[in-house]
């Protein structure tokens, strides 16, 4: 079976429609749990909390959004020295997050 990995890039922190306007791991999630999926936006910002942010060589204030992309940079902030900065997780790092945050069925 293949492994698909997802990309978590430091530029989309600075967008609006970032993370595939906050729906990076949406068809994952849904394909795994069905109506019992846990919240998409919710497992997008702990994978970047996880393992974005800590791959970024310097501290960057985030701010968690209801719309759209729901975490990105402050608008005060730039990212640009930064913005080339990308980490690949696992589709199964990605699921065991989820399932980690989420109460779901076994």
């Amino acid at each position: 079976m293949t492994q698909i990995e997802y990309r978590l890039h430091a530029f989309d922190l600075a967008s609006h429609r970032g993370f595939a306007d906050g729906n990076m791991f949406g068809h994952l999630l849904r394909e795994k749990w069905g109506k019992f999926a846990p919240d998409k936006r919710a497992v997008l910002v702990e994978c970047v909390k996880r393992f974005l942010i800590p791959a970024i060589p310097r501290r960057l204030n985030t701010i968690l959004s209801a719309s759209h992309n729901p975490i990105r940079i402050a608008e005060s902030e730039t990212i640009d020295d930064v913005e080339n900065v990308s980490i690949g997780i696992a589709e199964d790092l990605v699921l065991k997050v989820a399932a980690e945050i989420s109460v779901l069925p076994k």
